[in-house]
């Protein structure tokens, strides 16, 4: 009879519990979100954030408040987010920086991605583009590779920083052709661009919208952009796989994520609001003039999946390179 009344005790309060978690999930949000960008203001991440912020607030019906927590190539902001209440109220807008290359790079990082982060969706994607001075010999891809060749340690490429995505995106090439480059890390875009005009490098590595005005000028010249597909903003500059290497890919991206511990069901909210505002179509409109790509909704779980592809692809690179930052 005790045996029989216990039980019915526990299973009772065992399902109010239940209730009770499953009425706190169906609630959410109740109150504003904050949303961390690992970037300083006036950024093209901190664009991205804002413009995001208006659709989810209207999907949430809740404000959302974007805070920018720059600094430290968005370790600073990666980690407040990391020890933020696991609650659905704190997102982070990091980059492949972020959740790829700070974990593989710095060795006294103060989160984990794995251990601190559930992704909740993949928000955009950066192609870069390997450009040259006009007057170089070289004014194709596959020309490139057989200069690069023919001139054994001539070739020397800029890009914005050290362990960069854009940094990586040219070391990846040049494994894949076989060829040996010289990275010559600049403080920024700006001189690195400065660099392949004036001649003093021969090649670099930025993102489109960075040199699509240039290459309207006829400054620089394009070979090729790292997407799988070529860009609607640059549709007469062929991709790298289509230029001679099939599967190439190297792209920086914009993703979503929350504190580890965060409810399946406020899991599952973000997602939905973040699919439907992928689905109409309005980010894309927004951010394809800057030749960033913004994907279709998606699956759950399918943003884990996207990180752990990015994790394969970079982390045997940084290995070969034997590249640390402190």
């Amino acid at each position: 009879m005790f045996i029989r009344k216990f039980c019915g005790a526990f299973v009772g309060a065992a399902l109010v519990s239940l209730a009770l978690i499953g009425g706190a999930a169906a609630e959410y949000p109740e109150k504003p979100i904050r949303l961390i960008v690992p970037y300083p203001p006036g950024a093209t991440n901190d664009l991205l954030a804002r413009v995001l912020a208006e659709p989810l607030a209207r999907e949430l019906g809740q404000p959302i408040i974007v805070d920018n927590k720059g600094g430290a190539a968005t370790a600073i902001g990666a980690t407040a987010a990391a020890n933020a209440p696991a609650d659905g109220y704190t997102l982070l807008l990091g980059t492949g920086t972020t959740y790829t290359l700070n974990p593989l790079l710095k060795k006294d990082l103060a989160y984990d991605t794995s251990r601190d982060f559930r992704m909740v969706s993949i928000i955009a994607e950066v192609p870069v583009i390997f450009i040259v001075n006009p007057k170089f010999p070289a004014k194709t891809l596959p020309e490139f590779v057989a200069y690069a060749k023919a001139h054994p340690g001539a070739v020397n490429y800029s890009s914005s920083g050290l362990g960069s995505s854009l940094h990586l995106a040219a070391e990846l090439f040049a494994q894949r052709a076989g060829i040996k480059m010289t990275h010559v890390p600049y403080p920024g875009s700006a001189q690195a661009m400065r660099a392949v005009m004036s001649d003093e490098v021969q090649m670099f590595s930025e993102v489109v919208s960075g040199a699509l005005p240039q290459v309207a000028q006829n400054t620089v010249l394009p070979l090729a952009i790292t997407s799988a597909k070529r860009l609607s903003v640059a549709s007469n500059i062929p991709t790298v796989a289509e230029s001679g290497y099939p599967g190439f890919e190297a792209l920086g991206w914009y993703g979503l994520a929350v504190p580890k511990a965060t409810p399946a069901a406020v899991v599952a909210r973000l997602e939905k609001a973040i699919n439907t505002i992928l689905a109409s179509g309005a980010l894309q409109a927004r951010f394809e003039p800057l030749a960033i790509v913004i994907p279709g909704p998606q699956e759950p779980g399918s943003a884990d999946k996207y990180l752990a592809k990015d994790r394969a692809l970079w982390e045997p690179l940084v290995r070969s390179l034997n590249l640390t930052l402190d």
